[in-house]
């Protein structure tokens, strides 16, 4: 891992997000306009349980900051009670590090162990794993996220792909 890096400017996209070492996100155009406002809660919890892993090998935080709200213990139990207002927020991204392909690949493995059925909704989780381990590249990787999990074109051509699999397994 390198240095901590602070850097207000956004990585170029698509993104791989790892939160609570069992969630996949890819954050892409239509996915970071989500970020750009919050509720006084996630300000005060902070995101520091997610990781973004970009196509420049570099491991990311998120920060979100705003001079609207103030942290402190009437604002803190309003959020957590009755009054937890949203407020538009400036993105600044810290590099916490760096990666190999092959890391990424296995903490995505890891979070497909943990799964609930969230990210094996059309295929096995064995075949899943597969699929990423093959995967080349960064590119490679977020097409096969896409295909087998966000971004299902053809679940009737997928499930017959992970049953050829599973046959000849």
């Amino acid at each position: 891992m390198t240095n901590t890096n602070q850097t207000s400017e956004q990585p170029e996209l698509p993104l791989i997000c790892i939160y609570k070492n069992k969630g996949i996100e890819i954050i892409n155009g239509e996915t970071i306009k989500f970020f750009n406002r919050t509720s006084a809660n996630s300000l005060i919890l902070g995101k520091d349980d997610a990781e973004m892993y970009s196509s420049e090998m570099n491991i990311l935080n998120l920060e979100q900051k705003t001079d609207k709200f103030k942290n402190t213990k009437w604002n803190r139990f309003l959020a957590k009670t009755i009054y937890n207002p949203s407020f538009d927020v400036t993105l600044n991204w810290k590099q916490i590090g760096t990666y190999k392909l092959t890391e990424l690949k296995t903490k995505i493995k890891d979070c497909i162990d943990k799964d609930d059925d969230i990210l094996t909704q059309f295929v096995d989780a064995d075949f899943f794993k597969y699929k990423i381990d093959e995967s080349s590249d960064f590119t490679h990787l977020i097409d096969n996220l896409n295909k087998y999990r966000f971004d299902i074109i053809d679940e009737e051509s997928i499930w017959k792909e992970n049953d050829e699999w599973n046959n000849k397994k």
